[in-house]
């Protein structure tokens, strides 16, 4: 009798192990594809010209999951624009930041 209590709480305890690896495991998945949604946007915005990128930004949809904020900046001498583009899976925020150059003329 305690042979097979000992099984039926073990058995229990196995399958709640992998309903919560299977949970992690989704968790885990879905910040994936959305932190290579953000990554994959950033590496398109670094390929769009300078003075296109500003009308580029502000054409996206803004019902978009990923959303971008656009912050102009200055050094020394040149102008650049700060991207920072993100978006939010399961109530966490996930970030990417691009700086752009003005090019030298």
């Amino acid at each position: 009798m305690a042979g097979v209590a000992f099984l039926a709480i073990s058995t229990g305890f196995a399958v709640q192990m992998h309903h919560s690896g299977r949970a992690f495991d989704r968790v885990s998945t879905d910040r994936l594809e959305r932190q290579l949604a953000i990554e994959n946007e950033a590496q398109r915005l670094s390929l769009i010209p300078y003075e296109d990128l500003a009308g580029v930004v502000e054409q996206r949809d803004p019902d978009s999951s990923v959303q971008i904020q656009m912050e102009p900046f200055e050094t020394d001498s040149r102008d650049g624009l700060h991207l920072t583009i993100q978006t939010t899976v399961h109530s966490q925020t996930l970030q990417h930041h691009v700086w752009r150059m003005e090019p030298n003329e």
